[in-house]
């Protein structure tokens, strides 16, 4: 039985289709970038398989063969778990205090937890190597360090299946590297592998560290191992530009009438 399965879902808002015809076969000791262009619903997509949204129109969205819904709270956050790239900054919220939120559902009648969710806490952030700042305020965190503190969040609900909406985005070259080499370690971790979706417009980083590739075109959904999407020509229709195209020996999009 599949961890994730996606079957003919449409995507939309209201009476408006924005997408359609989206499959999706996938299994934990995975990371997956979603890709395509600006708008197409990538950020739709994965707010309605972590349940934040309702499936618009048809389709359906399977976890272990069962309906999100089918689940109780306390399961399915330990399901499916989502990290916002709009988290707010909580002036005099502690790193600590970010990612232990994400244990609340673990925690005892009266909201307290215990030692042994304080040493995943630890854990979580010694993975993401903000070892020590577990008492630091998160508005005096640099960009790449918040980012670190919201997926040590997600570790620490430590759900099989994590999404992300574009982790890497408005981060430099250095921390986009790392924030994404974090997520395939947490992915392929020995004991406790996850299922890791997230949007990207960062292609090439994609392309050299990701397992599989989730691409929305203009009219199609592809879904593959990067040698499949690169071999298939799925990833030449993500754009729809002229002039622009996918250039498979150099791995990246170039301008063909320059």
């Amino acid at each position: 039985m599949p961890l994730l399965s996606v079957s003919k879902l449409s995507l939309g808002y209201g009476d408006k289709q924005i997408f359609a015809g989206i499959n999706a076969c996938e299994d934990d000791g995975c990371l997956i970038a979603l890709l395509g262009s600006n708008g197409r619903g990538k950020s739709t997509l994965l707010r309605t398989i972590a349940g934040l949204e309702n499936i618009w129109g048809s389709g359906s969205i399977l976890y272990n063969g069962k309906t999100l819904d089918s689940y109780s709270r306390k399961e399915a956050s330990s399901l499916v778990s989502f990290v916002s790239p709009l988290a707010d900054r909580t002036k005099f919220l502690s790193v600590k205090d970010l990612a232990a939120i994400n244990s609340y559902f673990r925690t005892n009648w009266i909201g307290a937890s215990d030692p042994a969710e304080e040493k995943r806490v630890q854990e979580a952030l010694k993975m993401v190597g903000l070892e020590g700042f577990q008492d630091r305020d998160c508005t005096s965190l640099s960009d790449g360090e918040f980012q670190r503190a919201t997926i040590a969040g997600a570790i620490v609900q430590d759900s099989r299946i994590i999404l992300l909406d574009e982790p890497t985005a408005f981060l430099d070259v250095a921390n986009k590297f790392l924030v994404t080499r974090l997520l395939k370690q947490i992915a392929h971790k020995d004991g406790n592998r996850k299922l890791i979706v997230f949007s990207t417009h960062d292609l090439q980083l994609a392309l050299q560290i990701c397992d599989r590739l989730w691409i929305m075109t203009e009219e199609e959904f592809f879904s593959g191992s990067v040698d499949q999407m690169t071999e298939s020509g799925a990833i030449d229709k993500m754009f729809d530009v002229e002039g622009l195209a996918f250039d498979r020996e150099k791995m990246m999009f170039v301008c063909r009438d320059i």
